[in-house]
This record gives C-alpha cells, sequence and structure tokens, in this order.
C-alpha cells in the first residue's frame, strides 16, 4: 500500500495548530505520527524531526530535542533551524563545547543573526572559562605531585602539597586529573611513608575519587588493592585508621549507586554487578574485626564504618547479610574482650562502638523472624563461652553481655533470664579477684539501666554489691557504688517514692562527687563516679548540692571533653536531671483524686523543682561553662545520647539572656545537625531551641552565611499538628525572622517539602497568635515569586487574606494587608482583589483606619492596582476610594507623610491614565 504524503501533512498541521495553542504533548504525538508513516531520508521527515525537537525544547526534554535535532541534521545537513535548537539542547544539557562548536558552524550559515551571534557569546565565555578552569586544575595537580616526589623538599611542604590534593579532588576536573595522571600509584607511596599526615592525607584524596563516581571506585579498589589497604588499619594512628575507613565506605557507596549527587555526564563506563562486590568487601571489614594485626583504633574505625553503612533500611538485606555471614558473631566477639587483657588491641571505647553497631543492628531486624535469629545467635555466643567453663570465657560472655545491655537492651535482659547467667555473674562477683569482681559488678550495674527492670536485678545481687563497697580497692569500690546509686534513684523524680532513708541518697551522692573531684583519682574512677550521679540526681536535694559544688561541675565539664565515649552517656545524662529536661508526665486532677480516695500512690513533685529553682541551676550550670561541654559532647553518634544532648540545649535556651551565649560559643551550630538527624523526640528539642535563638537573635549573627538557610528545614518539621501549640508558634516567629534577611532563604522555604503549606494551614488556626504568626510569615514570603505564583490561578488565597483586613487583631490586619500590598504587585493579584465581595470594602478599611501602618498598607494596595492596567484603575475610581484619596493627599501630619505621598501618587497615575482631571493642590474631579 503506498501512502500519500497528505496523510503525514495532515499530521504537520494538526501538530503545528497544537503547537500554537501551546500544547506541546500533543503537537509531539501528531509531528511522531508523521515522521513514522513518512520513508527514511526525505526533506519532510527532516522538517517533522525538526518541529517535533521545538516541542522538547518547551517542555524541557532536551536530550530528546537534541536527538531529533540531530536526526534531521542527518537528512538536511545545512538545515539553520535543526543546528539552532541542536545548539539550544546541547547549552541547557551543560554541554558546552559540542554547543559551540555547531555554533561555529552556524555561525558561518548564519553571520548576521543576532540569537545565534549572542549564543556563540555565552559559549565562548563558558568554554574559555572551562578550559582555562581545566588548564589551571591541570597545572595544580602536575605542581602538586611534583612537590610530593622531589627529593630535598621540606616535610610540611610535602603535607601541604598533600592537603591541596584534597581540595582539588573534591571537585570532578580535579579528581580525573589526578586519576588520570596515575594518581592512585604514585598515592599508594604516600602510604608506605612513616609520616602519618601523609597518610592520612594519601587516604583522603583516594576518598574524595572514589566518590560519587562509579567505574573510578573500582578502579581505584583495583589499583590499591584492599592488602594495601588492610595495612592502614593496623596504624596506631586514629586519623589514619579513619581515613582508610573513609575510603571503603566511600568506595562502597558508589559502587552501589547511593551517593547523593552523582555528577551529570561522568564516566558511566561498565562497572561490574556490585551486589557480589558488596558481600565481598563486606566479607574483607568483617575479617579486619577479628584481625590481630588491626589497631584499637583501626578497629573501632571498622566498627564505626558498619554503624554508618551495613543499617541502611532503604537498603534492605544488607543487615541481614551482615548478621548471616558472621558479621554479628564476630561484633560480639569484639565487644567481649577482656579490657586489662584482651587477645587482640582494643580502645577504651571499642565496646561503646560495638553497643552503639548492635543497636543499629538489631533496629534493622524489623520482623518476629529476624529478631529472633538476631536473639538466638547472641544466645549461641553466650552459651559457646560458658560452655567452655574457663574464668576467660566466662568474663568475656559477660563483658559482651554488657555491651548487648548498653545496646539492644532487650536482647541483653534476655540473655540475663537464660539458665545459669545470674548464677555465673553473682559466682565471679564473688570472687577474691579484683578482675572477675570489676566485670560481674559492671555487667549487674548495666543490668539494672531500665527503671521496671531495676529491682529484679539489683535484688539478686544487692548483698554482694553492699560487700563490694567495702572493699578496700578504689575501682570495685566505685563500681559497687554506682549499683547503690541506680537502687537509690528506683523513685526516680517522685520525691514521695524513695528506696533509701531520707538523706542516705545525698550522702552517696557526696562520696560519689569525692571521687569525681579528687585530682589523685584516674579517669576510670571519674567517669564511674559521673554514671553513679547520672542515676542520684534525679533526687532534687542531690541535685542541688552537686549544683553548688563548683569542683564537681568543673570535673563534669572537663569528662565532657574526654575522648572516651564510654563515659560521656553517664555526662549528658547528669546534665539532663540538673536542667529538669527530662520528660514528666502530666497528673490529670481527677484521676489524682481517685488515686488518693483509693489510698493509691500519687507521685509528688520535690519543692526543689519548682521552676525557680530549676533556673537557678541553669544559671550556675552555664556560669560553669556547660555550653562548652555540650559542643564537646555533640560529636557523638549515639541517638540517645542525641536526644539527650537536645534536651539540655532547650532547657538552656529558654532563658533568652542564655541564647547569646549559646550562638557565640558554637551551641547554634551543633544544634542543626541535631535537629535533622536522631530521634524524632530530639530533633523536635534541638529545632525548638534553634527556634528560640532565631526569635530573639538576629538571623544573620546567629546563623551566618549559608548557616541560615539549613536551619529551614528543622523550623519547618515543627509545624505538626503532633507537636504543641507553643512548638508551632516559635517556629513560624522563627521562619518570619529567617524570611526577613533575603529571598535565598525566602525560595529555601518554598522549596522545602511542606513549607508553604503548612505556614499556609496555621492561617487557619483557632488560636489568634498563631494565626497572627502564620500570616506574619506569609506576609514576608509574599514578596518570592514562587510564594506569588501559589497566589495566582483558581483558589482563595486572596480572599483569606482581605477577609483578615475585618479582624480586630490590629497585628494580624497590618499582616495581612502588608501581604497584599507585596502581592499587588502583580497585575494577576490586582483582578482577584475585584473578585473578592468585600475587596473595595477593605481597601477602604484600612485606608480610613486610625492607624498609620494600616492606612499606608491601604494606599499602598490602592496605587498597586492603579498601575496594575487602566480597568482595574477605572473600577477603583468609580467608588469612595477616590474621595478618601483626596482627603489623604491633603494630610500635613508629619507621622503620615508617607501615606499622604502615596495618595497624592495614586490620584497623579489616575490623572495620567485620563480617568481624572486635576482641579487643583491635592483635589481632583
Amino acid at each position: 500500500m503506498v501512502i500519500r504524503p497528505m496523510d503525514a501533512l495532515g499530521y504537520k498541521e494538526e501538530g503545528n495548530k497544537a503547537y500554537k495553542a501551546g500544547n506541546f504533548a500533543e503537537a509531539i504525538t501528531a509531528y511522531t505520527k508523521a515522521i513514522e508513516i513518512t520513508p527514511k531520508k526525505t526533506n519532510e521527515k527532516a522538517v517533522f524531526l525538526k518541529n517535533r525537537s521545538a516541542c522538547h525544547l518547551k517542555l524541557e526534554n532536551y536530550e530528546k530535542a537534541a536527538n531529533d535535532a540531530s536526526s534531521a541534521i542527518d537528512i538536511t545537513p545545512g538545515d539553520t533551524k535543526a543546528l539552532f535548537r541542536l545548539c539550544q539542547a546541547l547549552e541547557q544539557m551543560g554541554k558546552s563545547e559540542q554547543a559551540f562548536q555547531e555554533a561555529r558552524k552556524l555561525i558561518h550559515l548564519e553571520p548576521k543573526n543576532t540569537a545565534v551571534q549572542q549564543m556563540l557569546m555565552r559559549l565562548t565565555v563558558c568554554v574559555s572559562e572551562k578550559a582555562k578552569k581545566f588548564q589551571t586544575t591541570d597545572n595544580k595537580v602536575e605542581q602538586m605531585f611534583k612537590a610530593l616526589e622531589e627529593s630535598g623538599i621540606d616535610e610540611e611542604k610535602k603535607i601541604q602539597a598533600a592537603n591541596n590534593l584534597i581540595v582539588l579532588s573534591r571537585e570532578e576536573a580535579g579528581a580525573q586529573k589526578i586519576f588520570a595522571e596515575n594518581g592512585v600509584e604514585r598515592i599508594k607511596k604516600l602510604l608506605t611513608t612513616e609520616d602519618t599526615d601523609l597518610q592520612t592525607a594519601g587516604l583522603r584524596i583516594l576518598s574524595c575519587l572514589c566518590s560519587k563516581h562509579k567505574s573510578r571506585a573500582w578502579a581505584v579498589l583495583k589499583q590499591l588493592s584492599l592488602e594495601t589497604l588492610a595495612v592502614s588499619f593496623s596504624s596506631k594512628s586514629e586519623a589514619v585508621c579513619n581515613s582508610a575507613a573513609s575510603v571503603l565506605l566511600s568506595a562502597v557507596n558508589s559502587l552501589i549507586g547511593e551517593n547523593v549527587g552523582e555528577v551529570k555526564g561522568g564516566d558511566m563506563a561498565v562497572v561490574p554487578d556490585p551486589t557480589p562486590e558488596f558481600k565481598s568487601l563486606m566479607m574483607f571489614f568483617m575479617g579486619l574485626l577479628t584481625n590481630e594485626s588491626v589497631s584499637g583504633f583501626g578497629r573501632d574505625a571498622v566498627i564505626d564504618m558498619i554503624i554508618k553503612f551495613v543499617p541502611k533500611k532503604e537498603g534492605i538485606g544488607r543487615a541481614l547479610t551482615f548478621v548471616t555471614n558472621g558479621g554479628l558473631l564476630k561484633l560480639l566477639d569484639v565487644a567481649g574482650q577482656i579490657p586489662d587483657e584482651p587477645r587482640y588491641p582494643i580502645t577504651t571505647n571499642t565496646r561503646m562502638h560495638c553497643s552503639v553497631a548492635l543497636d543499629k543492628l538489631y533496629n534493622e531486624m524489623t520482623g518476629d523472624k529476624t529478631r529472633g535469629f538476631y536473639e538466638e545467635l547472641c544466645f549461641k555466643f553466650v552459651a559457646n563461652k560458658f560452655s567452655a567453663n574457663s574464668l576467660e570465657t566466662n568474663m568475656e560472655a559477660l563483658i559482651a553481655l554488657s555491651a548487648l545491655l548498653q545496646g539492644p537492651y532487650d536482647v541483653g535482659n534476655k540473655m540475663l533470664s537464660k539458665e545459669g547467667v545470674m548464677e555465673v555473674m553473682v559466682a565471679m562477683a564473688s570472687s577474691k579477684v579484683t578482675l572477675h569482681q570489676k566485670v560481674a559488678l559492671e555487667t549487674i550495674i548495666h543490668a539494672a539501666n531500665k527503671k521496671d527492670k531495676c529491682t529484679g536485678v539489683l535484688q539478686s545481687g544487692v548483698e554482694i554489691i553492699k560487700k563490694l563497697y567495702k572493699s578496700s580497692n578504689d575501682h570495685i569500690k566505685i563500681r559497687a557504688l554506682v549499683g547503690l546509686c541506680k537502687l537509690g534513684s528506683y523513685g526516680g523524680t517522685d520525691y514521695g517514692l524513695q528506696a533509701f532513708s531520707e538523706g542516705s541518697t545525698l550522702k552517696l551522692s557526696k562520696e560519689v562527687q569525692r571521687f569525681l573531684v579528687n585530682a589523685q583519682k584516674d579517669h576510670d574512677l571519674k567517669k564511674w563516679a559521673a554514671e553513679g550521679l547520672a542515676f542520684l540526681s534525679l533526687d532534687a536535694d542531690v541535685k542541688e548540692d552537686v549544683v553548688g559544688n563548683t569542683e564537681a561541675l568543673h570535673a563534669l565539664m572537663d569528662l565532657a571533653k574526654t575522648v572516651d565515649h564510654s563515659a560521656l552517656y553517664g555526662v549528658i545524662s547528669t546534665f539532663v536531671n540538673l536542667t529538669n529536661s527530662y520528660d514528666v508526665e502530666e497528673i490529670d486532677p481527677t484521676m489524682k483524686k481517685l488515686a488518693e480516695y483509693a489510698k493509691q500512690h500519687v507521685p509528688e513533685e520535690h519543692p526543689k523543682d519548682s521552676k525557680e529553682h530549676v533556673r537557678g541551676r541553669v544559671e550556675k550550670l552555664v556560669k560553669a561553662d556547660i555550653i562548652t561541654a555540650l559542643v564537646a559532647l555533640s560529636k557523638t553518634e549515639s541517638e540517645n545520647s542525641r536526644e539527650l544532648l537536645s534536651r539540655v540545649y532547650l532547657a538552656i535556651a529558654e532563658d533568652e539572656k542564655h541564647r547569646g551565649n549559646l550562638v557565640q560559643k558554637g551551641g547554634a551550630k551543633c544544634l542543626i545537625p541535631l535537629a535533622n538527624e536522631g530521634t524524632e523526640v530530639g530533633k523536635t528539642r534541638a529545632a525548638q531551641a534553634l527556634a528560640k535563638i532565631a526569635i530573639t537573635m538576629n538571623p544573620e549573627l546567629a546563623f551566618p552565611g549559608e548557616r541560615a538557610l539549613e536551619v529551614v528545614r528543622p523550623l519547618i518539621s515543627l509545624l505538626h499538628i503532633d507537636n504543641t501549640g507553643l512548638q508551632n508558634f516559635e517556629a513560624l516567629l522563627a521562619l518570619t525572622n529567617l524570611s526577613s534577611l533575603r529571598d535565598s532563604i525566602r525560595g529555601k522555604i518554598m522549596t522545602e517539602k511542606n513549607g508553604f503549606s503548612s505556614i499556609e494551614n496555621y492561617m487557619f488556626e483557632d488560636h489568634d497568635m498563631i494565626k497572627r504568626a502564620a500570616t506574619e510569615c506569609m506576609c514576608n514570603l509574599a514578596s518570592n515569586k514562587l510564594a506569588l505564583e501559589r497566589f495566582k490561578g483558581e483558589n482563595d488565597r486572596v480572599k483569606l487574606l482581605v477577609l483578615f483586613c475585618f479582624e480586630e487583631d490590629t497585628k494580624l490586619v497590618a499582616a495581612a494587608s502588608g501581604c497584599l500590598a507585596c502581592l499587588t504587585r502583580d497585575e494577576e493579584i490586582c483582578s482577584k482583589i475585584f473578585k473578592v465581595k468585600q475587596g473595595l470594602e477593605a481597601l477602604q478599611v484600612l485606608c480610613v483606619s486610625q492607624d498609620v501602618n494600616l492606612q499606608l498598607r491601604g494606599v499602598a494596595i490602592v496605587s498597586n492596582i492603579i498601575d496594575s492596567n487602566k480597568e482595574n484603575a477605572s473600577k477603583l475610581m468609580e467608588t469612595e476610594l477616590l474621595e478618601i484619596l483626596m482627603a489623604l493627599s491633603k494630610l500635613k501630619e508629619p507621622g503620615q507623610m508617607a501615606v499622604q505621598e502615596r495618595a497624592a501618587y495614586s490620584l497623579e497615575r489616575a490623572a495620567e491614565l485620563g480617568l481624572i482631571q486635576h482641579v487643583g493642590n491635592g483635589q481632583a474631579s
């Protein structure tokens, strides 16, 4: 069957009509049909392709636009329109060099075409700058390698050259150049030097080379070799070990495509299936876990890598793969190393790292079956250690159990209920060997970490604890003391429920503080003293005693700045108690009466836990420099600790006079990551602290530079129905202040998920102050183009603002009218005012208001409407607003001059449009 040319031409005409009407998708469909029924290599087909390319450009489908234009050029090489569209598409795709080459061809065909001339000028600048940048990068890379490899160069200069390469490797051009210049092999030589700074720099460069580039990450691992990388984990330098882990983590992330913001147009060479490679890499770092040649810092770095990478809910099965391939057992083996005599190197932080990793892994076991499997493996590990029936393996089992109790507590608690576990623990506590006593006591203490389990565990060994408290060995005595502290804190903050007789808890506290402040005592004793205070400081008498002891406070602050992560939780918990930043359940008055009638216990608040006493304690803590301690503690990876920190930060931010101190000492900066990551409670507390700072301080000083943009997301997260009205209100006030700074922040609020909609929702709130705050925030946003677009089209947003102008709350009226004054700079918004039934009446109410600020907003809206178009201006001049403007133009009071000037301007514009005639000064007809 012969296809008639008219068939294709008919589709072309259909496409042309759709294009002119702006229906580009329909046009594409029509042109596609024409292309499909047109023989190959005909001029008609080239036209259809060229037209479809134009449609794709309109829809920003630049790759498709380039393909169609290129196909058209293949048929008709001299087609200038097709060439121009190809250039447009290539430019938008960021392929400036290719676009430049095509534009040069085009300028020869149409030398007088101004559009082509402008495009070529743009591309020339872009290409020359890019070439200059690449040339500069190339030269720098060569110079840095030369400085590293030249003999006789000063070590400091070599380190500087290596650091410069790190900076260069963070940019794609620099990373590509380093890699192309045989960079991996050359950097490997740095890893064999004795200078740890050079080793660290070399590993950091390799980490950057692996980042966001699959094929390059694969090549780096192949050239570097895992054996070479393993040597770095044996280093005695913490920085070297952490950098080695960074290389591995960055490479794995790239291989499985989890790096955010992968470079467009990057090398996408064929990479082997990353799944088996991930498994082999996982087996590699699992092997490092129990490798005797790996240093303590190296082992910690490997565990941290597991914490950051293996537990990942988006990657289903990754944590399970680790657990089922022996990773969990290896982790327990590391956790169970006896500190005084480990089988392979560990640090004071290793067990705590293990606890965090064990907890994160358990949290990924989301089903009963997988959790049961996890628990079964843990029990087998403990059972096998006990079955060996040696003191060494028994100690390893109890130490591993302590790690579980500090991590996935429920798993550890189930292990305690297994037959023989408590018997071994009690027997070791009764031993004459100090190490045995220490291990058993620690397990008992960690077993009682939760209040509802406190009595069951501690009462089994309470007599042993009391006996060991009399020990002459301070390390045993302090651990037993912590056990007593836990027993003494059973009543928590309930003044009417105390485990010990009155005054006993305070006596224990003074004994703990003695260990804490004694300069002769070592770090281990101070750490356990802080642990004891974390429990005793639930008692209000103890709180007052501790904050009154300057030496104890300074000792706590110093402990917070140590690198021993196991000491941090006790310090943070003590700070939470001293500031009363824990949750207190509100007691319903009716339920309280019922409980009293039934003679049931009702929790009582201690008189010294009143707001006045808490404020005084916070004051003393700030004077003792708690903020610097909190900043140091903010580096912790533990989600629980981060939540506690957020609570303390909020407690300090409650008092306005401390907020400047928080900013000055870096607290505001630390609050941003706390507000973005962690538990929901922790994020909410940190976000509220940020809001309080943003409300009362100049945001430019509190959050300088780009930091202000980072604060937007946590503040918007506070605008949630589950949060309190106070949190909603403070978030709105903070966003109002931030949005007053610059348009980039307003844009960030608009593009943030639920940003605009959340603020808008609170404009309908029943609470007057919240509704006003939301409207004030919207007023600031109104000057942003994205916000303006949300008020256009079919919606009642302008109507709501108009209705607010009739409210009694003058501040709400000011916000709504201010928003309208900003929005009516757009012609469509001006026209929408007339569609609102009360629109003109609202303008009259504003213009005759007794409040000068409202008057000014009213005349501003009126002048904007007059400026919008003649039709709108004519409608206004037909109303009483003309007489109002005439009256306002005669104002002479100094405070009303702005109103007078705007009114006079409106009359002049109306006269220019021929709507009124000037009769005299300030009068019109």
